[in-house]
């Protein structure tokens, strides 16, 4: 198969299938655009280049992420092909159902665990009636390839290495995208990054994990990481979130800080050597 002119989104590393999956599509030259989706005191997050669209988790409320998603895709675009559930919790998955009701979702890719909440089991309920949505454990070495040569490679956790457990933050997907000379951090709820990514190189732009909660977002790693922007994904919540010694940590080292809940959707638009947040 001659693929010299085409684009590569392919997922590898599955626990549910062997060898790489592949989806072709056609090479382009769009910018990589990066939309950190205002949905409250949850994470949702949309990546896209070209016609490619992967979703990184849903919030808690469907309407409010069929609304942002709305504003942020093209009205007669009714695709996304791969969904990522980073864990369980309602906060991350609680508006996946409704995406999967409204769109064609090629792919739903998650780290293997499961929740015990409401919004969990309607999330599964509704991938098993609907078996046109494709379902695959990820874990280390995972990546999709964009179209338009943005890479998204998956640094955590190992494939297969997470159970049952009640604390389900712990089992966070990581993911870092890279295009060109600019990254992204994805980092889901996981605490204490520092101990599971030692080795992580620095990226220019974070999402810092859990919303800003304290037991996340060290010195140690921001010395790794060295960010230059700082996205915390955040709404009304009774757990501080942010914690003010995490904006403090943050502010001392110079990093833009960038919040949902004052900025509403953060959106990124990226050629290889440079990113520019949307209006500026």
């Amino acid at each position: 198969m001659r693929i010299r002119t085409w684009g590569i989104l392919f997922l590898a590393g599955f626990a549910a299938v062997s060898g790489i999956f592949l989806v072709i599509t056609e090479r382009t030259f769009s910018p990589l655009r990066v939309v950190f989706l205002n949905v409250g005191q949850g994470d949702a997050i949309l990546i896209s280049q070209g016609k490619t669209q992967v979703l990184i988790d849903g919030g808690r409320d469907g309407k409010v992420l069929l609304g942002r998603l709305g504003r942020q895709m093209p009205f007669w675009d009714r695709q996304i092909e791969s969904v990522i559930a980073t864990h369980p919790d309602a906060d991350h998955v609680g508006g996946l159902a409704a995406v999967i009701n409204r769109y064609h979702v090629s792919t739903y890719l998650s780290n293997g665990s499961e929740g015990e909440s409401e919004v969990f089991r309607n999330l599964r309920e509704t991938l098993e009636a609907d078996h046109s949505v494709g379902q695959s454990v990820i874990g280390t070495e995972s990546k999709v390839i964009f179209p338009g040569g943005a890479e998204f490679r998956v640094l955590f956790p190992a494939n297969g290495a997470v159970k049952a457990s009640s604390e389900t933050n712990e089992g966070s997907i990581v993911a870092r995208l890279v295009f060109g000379d600019m990254s992204f951090l994805f980092t889901g709820d996981l605490p204490h990054e520092e101990t599971v990514l030692p080795d992580i190189a620095p990226t220019k732009i974070l999402k810092v994990a859990h919303h800003g909660s304290k037991y996340s977002t060290s010195d140690e790693w921001l010395s790794r990481v060295r960010p230059d922007d700082a996205i915390i994904s955040v709404g009304k919540n009774r757990y501080g979130h942010p914690s003010d010694e995490i904006l403090s940590r943050l502010r001392q080292r110079g990093v833009r800080i960038l919040r949902t809940d004052q900025q509403g959707d953060i959106v990124y638009v990226c050629r290889e050597t440079s990113c520019h947040l949307e209006g500026e």
